[in-house]
Parts: structure tokens; sequence; C-alpha cells
């Protein structure tokens, strides 16, 4: 599919529902309020939805409270769906099987690992966030790009480069940051949202986290674990753990960094990331996926044996 072929398509369809993954991250959250936003102001009736909880450091973002965690399509009514930042769609969880209720589906996403779901499908690899590939969607079909979308774009494109910092930065993500800069956004805001405040519940699990810290002997790969247990003790929600598997990542002269979520389900939720091995490969192994910088999956097992498992798969890849 190509970003000149949406128009026709929108034509045929009032009613519009926007998915996007569990524990939702800046580029998730933004591309779909951005989107939204977009489809709004073509008349369009509109609903986002998320398998999880939003969480509140994004609520600068206008339309922040527009997500749903239920989806109860209208049934006499033809629907389209945008699933938006999803590899696969696993990654919607309970909402997935509820999506043979729309007529189709509409995939856009910018992960190396999609499996192209969708009946039709968006996928660009060398965008650095999926709200790279909105905004030019954007520009394709003549749609106007006002200070709000700007101002979700812009927040994803910043969060899935960590500020513009990590190698998925191109000339490309820069000429775009530029232009929704001169839409009125203000970057000291978004960088002081998205990175450098802290809710006191993140900053104590941050404590319970470091304290889990290990290095393996070569000092290759670091990594941390949290059980769900250790996040409602401080009435917190899993999507405060993001960003924790990069304190892991970041020590110096390390590669790969781990971070394991215990569930009380059986099941553990592994991020992955690193300076320069392809860990998007490694989870694979376990049917996960993602950059072959970051990536992660989902793995079923006690604590500790899924631990060990996920660890020798990482070393034997090294």
């Amino acid at each position: 599919m190509k970003e000149q072929d949406l128009f026709p398509l929108l034509e045929g369809y009032n009613n519009i529902s926007i998915f996007t993954h569990v524990r939702p991250d800046g580029d998730a959250i933004g591309s779909s309020l951005a989107w939204a936003k977009a489809l709004i102001m073509l008349g369009k009736n509109v609903e986002i939805y998320c398998p999880d909880v939003i969480p509140e450091r994004y609520s600068f973002l206008p339309g922040y409270e527009r997500f749903q965690d239920q989806f109860l399509p209208h049934k006499k009514e033809k629907l389209l769906a945008f699933v938006l930042d999803c590899s696969d769609l696993a990654r919607l969880e309970y909402m997935e099987s509820q999506m043979s209720q729309v007529e189709k589906i509409v995939n856009i996403d910018h992960h190396i690992t999609n499996e192209c779901f969708g009946d039709h499908n968006l996928v660009k690899t060398s965008a650095a966030a999926t709200a790279e590939i909105i905004f030019q969607l954007i520009q394709e079909n003549n749609l106007e790009l006002d200070q709000e979308i700007s101002l979700s774009l812009y927040a994803a494109i910043s969060s899935d480069t960590g500020s513009f910092r990590y190698k998925n930065t191109t000339p490309q993500t820069m000429r775009i940051a530029a232009l929704l800069l001169e839409n009125g956004v203000n970057p000291y805001l978004v960088s002081e949202k998205l990175f450098d405040e802290l809710s006191l519940n993140k900053l104590l699990l941050l404590r319970e986290a470091l304290y889990t810290l290990k290095v393996d002997e070569k000092h290759q790969v670091a990594w941390m674990s949290m059980k769900e247990s250790t996040v409602r003790k401080y009435n917190a929600s899993p999507a405060e753990l993001e960003g924790f598997v990069n304190y892991a990542k970041n020590i110096k002269n390390m590669d790969i960094g781990v971070f394991f979520y215990h569930g009380n389900d059986g099941e553990t939720k592994v991020g992955l990331r690193s300076k320069n091995s392809d860990v998007a490969r490694m989870a694979s192994y376990f049917g996960g996926g993602g950059h072959p910088l970051a990536a992660g999956c989902t793995v079923k097992g006690r604590a500790g044996q899924v631990e060990k498992k996920v660890l020798k798969i990482i070393r034997e890849a090294l």
C-alpha cells in the first residue's frame, strides 16, 4: 500500500477505529492521537483503543483521554481499523480476537519483524517511528497538520529516537522534526515530560529494579527484573517500567541490556536493548520481535527458568 492509496479507501468508511499495542510507548500513543485528530478533521467518527493503561506522563498530549480499553464495535455499520506500531496482532492481547468484527484492517508500522497481517499494509522499516509514516500520510493526502497533531507526532518521534540520540535518527527524521517545530511545537515541554519528569512511583520502582541488577562474566550482558507483586505494592502500573531496560544497556562497555517483568500469570515480558547486536533475532526465538537494537518477547515459565533460557540464547547468539 502507498500513502496516496489511502484516501480512496477512507471515502468508503465513516466509522474508524485505531488500535495500538499493549504497554504503549510514546510512538504508539502519539501516532494514534495524531492520526485520530487528522481523521476527525475529515469528518470521520473515530475511536482509539489500547489494551493497557496509558501512562500519565503522556497526559500533556491533546486527546490523551480518548483512549479506551474496551472495544465495542457497531455491528450494523462498516468499520475500518487502523493498527498502529504493532509488529503482530498478538500485541493487541485480548482485543486480537475481536478484530474479526472489522471489515478491513490497515497495518501501519516500522518494525522489521512486522508480519504484514493487514488487508492493507504500510510498513516502512526505514522510518525511525510510526509517527514518521503518519506524517507522510497526512502530507501525501493534503490533510491539515495543525499544532495538536504536530505536538503528538513530535512527541512520538522524540520518544522512539531517544530525543534524537538513537541510531534510527536519520536526516529525514530531523527534517520532519523541523517542520513540526515550525508548526509551534515546544521541544522543551516534550523533553521535560518524556525524559526528565519522574513520578514518585516510577522512581521507587526504579530503585527496586536497580537492586536486582546483574552482569555476566564477560561484561557483555546486564539484566534486571521486577515482579508484578512489586508493581502492585506501589499502586503502580507496568507502564511505569518503560525505559528501565536502558539502565542495564547504558552501562559502559555493555552491549545488551535485558529487563524481565514476571507476571502473576506465569508469563514474563522480556525487554531487550543493545548497542551493537541484533536483539530482534534473539527475541524471535521466543516468538517476539522488534528492531535490531530494541526488541521484546513474552516467555512462559517460572521466573528463574525464564531468565536462564533467555540469557542462554543471548550468550549463544553473542
